[in-house]
């Protein structure tokens, strides 16, 4: 009877799909020690285009929706930080990592998805988030995903070059960074025209619903969860954004008479998450 053939026996291109669906960190930092066919396959330049783990278990949805919009604690579930919060206070030193990363995935035009977190300095050194950002919109055109959870330090001049490079951006988690404003949704829905999910948690400007309901032909995640949204903003987005099919509005200590706005807005927006 015929021995099966050993795992490291496969081809590398198989071994490479299989290893874009593991996390980041086991593609850095355990898949490339199991035996020289693996470390060969885990420098196939596929398995670097995106910082989030390519499973299909989320039933009617990316990993990707997941990992920067749905999860409620998607920055400690769907991703996994390779360096486990260990952040350097060196500003080039992130620099270089995301760099490091881009040249494995060959180059930054195959780059998707980016969660800059693990790259900027630690909490107290020279912020390096607007240099990150520049490099970013320099190498990575064909980028459709970007998480801006935990920075707070980018300029606006910085934010812009990444709306304005990445004109394929689909999903920006802006999670509780002060880039969630009136100005960068306007320059958002004109220079990135397939724009389908955005999440937002804190504080909410009063003139975010206006810039957010106007623009986005394509909106259909968006995530509020344990911000500041309030009954007329919400009014706002479920009567003018046509194409939304998920809401998460949980945790949203400004609404009040939100249940008559969601029992309306439930007829056509087919997932609506509330407490």
């Amino acid at each position: 009877m015929d021995r099966k053939r050993p795992w490291e026996a496969l081809p590398n291109l198989a071994l490479a799909n299989i290893f874009c669906r593991t996390s980041i960190k086991d593609r850095s930092h355990n898949i490339p020690f199991v035996c020289r066919s693996w470390a060969h396959a885990a420098r196939h330049p596929p398995c670097w285009a995106s910082m989030v783990a390519e499973n299909h278990y989320f039933p009617g949805n990316s990993a990707a929706d997941f990992a920067f919009l749905l999860d409620s604690h998607s920055n400690f579930a769907s991703f996994v930080d390779p360096y486990d919060g260990r952040r350097s206070p060196h500003p080039h030193r992130g620099l270089a990592s995301l760099q490091g990363l881009i040249g494995r995935a060959g180059g930054g035009a195959a780059v998707t998805s980016i969660y800059f977190f693990p790259f900027l300095t630690s909490a107290g050194a020279t912020p390096n988030d607007g240099a990150i950002l520049f490099l970013i919109a320099e190498q990575c055109p064909n980028l459709k995903h970007i998480s801006f959870h935990g920075s707070y330090n980018a300029s606006q001049a910085a934010i812009l070059e990444i709306i304005h490079c990445c004109k394929k951006l689909e999903l920006v988690d802006f999670s509780d960074s002060p880039y969630f404003n009136a100005s960068i949704l306007e320059e958002l829905s004109i220079s990135c025209p397939n724009i389908r999910g955005i999440r937002r948690n804190g504080n909410l400007e009063p003139s975010f619903s206006r810039a957010l309901s106007t623009g986005f032909n394509c909106l259909k995640l968006v995530n509020f969860s344990n911000s500041t949204l309030v009954d007329k903003d919400l009014l706002k987005i479920v009567t003018s954004c046509k194409k939304l099919c998920y809401l998460d509005v949980t945790g949203c200590q400004g609404l009040i008479y939100y249940m008559h706005i969601i029992k309306v807005a439930s007829a056509k927006i087919a997932n609506i998450l509330y407490d």
